[in-house]
């Protein structure tokens, strides 16, 4: 069994950040460390608080990495152990991770199909070993108490959200939020879970191609020191997804934001469900969906945000928006996703999807006219926005000031220059001063 608890007094190797079995041994009282039984390892372990390192934790039961729930009992569960130095006590703490297929068990309190699923999991345990396992499982699911929560340390491979089929993931993810399954980082909060499942529900989907995202990341991974302000929300409320994570540490793959006075509450999430047989894919997929949050954060204005922040890539993808770096195209949900809308009398849901402005419409001849012989180049790069004296009027001539927007350069086959799209998030310069050299130019 795993001791995947977080409880303040959980222990997680340093090593291989496993979480550690805390033993008691009788009637010395001394306190030792192992790692779980299902735990192949070449070291010994090296005690230190779970949430110091980051731990990898697995269903409590089966040791399934793709943890979804976490139940908790009335007391810590104790169990005796003899062993070849004497008598052992297990603390198994007061919090048990789930896998979705354990969940369908523990749910009913069903112990010999828990017992059962375990054993088919490792053939090669003992009958002591067993029987072992079914105390201590009697005890778990004698003691459990009301609810669960929403586990956050899953181990889940990234599925992309299908662009088309975005307003069925939301209205779930919003019946998720305003459900009765306790919520990580604050979001089971009814001051803060209400609102946003009310948010959800009626929010602009953006879903960002593969480019874009590429873009993104790159970008927020180097952002200079922004601060956030109301004008760079593309909506007041919306949800937004890419094609792959923006974030390698928590793996979030989409996004959503509520303004409420202001203020802007963020949240972001991770995709689950892959690698499930069909059965219990579709069980999580009306239980929970298709994500799941892995940070929340507010926002006010002229609040600091670096590279570091959560809500670096989503604060990128705002301004990239903004700078009008990006063109969106309005595309319909899928067929059966409709349906079910005029059913129920709501409005047809749209998806907006945002792609590079220009990314394919840069001629060799405007590169080479533009900056020399840029087809040459081995990247592509933005242009920053900039003030251009323009010719206009009558014949040409009277002459004002122009913004020229961002806009890409290079041969179209080539990646993108991570610095200058840093560069083109900034502001753009203030406008030159009408002088009489400038009036009269030209």
């Amino acid at each position: 069994m795993n001791s995947s608890r977080t409880d303040g007094d959980t222990f997680a190797c340093g090593n291989c950040g496993s979480p550690l079995d805390v033993h008691v041994e009788l009637p010395a009282g001394v306190i030792s460390f192992e790692h779980p039984a299902w735990k192949s390892t070449d070291h010994p372990p090296e005690p230190v608080p779970a949430d110091s390192v980051e731990a990898t934790y697995v269903c409590d039961f089966c040791t399934d990495p793709r943890i979804l729930f976490v139940y908790h009992t009335e007391r810590a569960v104790f169990a005796k152990v003899e062993t070849v130095n004497g008598t052992v006590v297990r603390n198994y703490g007061t919090r048990w991770s789930a896998c979705i297929e354990c969940a369908v068990l523990v749910e009913p309190r069903d112990l010999q199909g828990l017992v059962d699923r375990i054993t088919a999991h490792k053939r090669a345990l003992s009958t002591e070993v067993i029987a072992h396992l079914a105390v201590m499982l009697d005890q778990v699911l004698a003691s459990l108490v009301p609810g669960r929560a929403l586990a956050v340390g899953g181990q889940w491979a990234i599925d992309p959200l299908p662009a088309r089929t975005l307003p069925k993931i939301r209205d779930r993810l919003a019946s998720l939020i305003g459900g009765e399954t306790a919520l990580p980082f604050g979001l089971s909060h009814p001051n803060v879970r209400r609102p946003l499942a009310a948010s959800l529900a009626g929010t602009r989907l953006f879903w960002i191609d593969n480019d874009f995202t590429e873009l993104t990341r790159n970008a927020a991974e180097v952002m200079p020191r922004m601060r956030y302000a109301p004008g760079d929300l593309p909506a007041a409320h919306g949800f937004v997804a890419w094609t792959r994570p923006v974030d390698a540490h928590r793996s979030c793959i989409a996004a959503s934001w509520g303004t409420y006075g202001d203020a802007v509450q963020l949240v972001g999430y991770r995709s689950v469900g892959s690698g499930l047989p069909p059965a219990r894919l579709q069980l999580l997929r009306t239980e929970v969906g298709w994500l799941i949050p892995v940070f929340a954060v507010a926002l006010r204005p002229g609040q600091l945000v670096t590279a570091v922040h959560p809500a670096a890539a989503l604060l990128t993808t705002w301004r990239l928006i903004r700078q009008r770096l990006a063109e969106t195209a309005t595309t319909r949900a899928d067929t059966s996703i409709r349906k079910s809308y005029q059913r129920a009398r709501r409005p047809e849901p749209t998806i907006q999807l945002v792609s590079i402005r220009g990314a394919r419409t840069t001629s060799t001849s405007a590169q080479r006219a533009a900056s020399g012989n840029s087809n040459n180049r081995d990247y592509r790069w933005w242009v920053a926005p900039h003030w251009r004296h323009q010719p206009h009027g009558p014949g040409r001539m009277l002459r004002d000031w122009i913004v020229v927007r961002p806009h890409l350069r290079g041969p179209q086959d080539k990646p993108i220059r991570t610095t200058t799209t840093v560069r083109v998030l900034g502001k753009l310069p203030p406008r030159p001063e009408i002088t009489e050299q400038t009036t009269n130019a030209g």
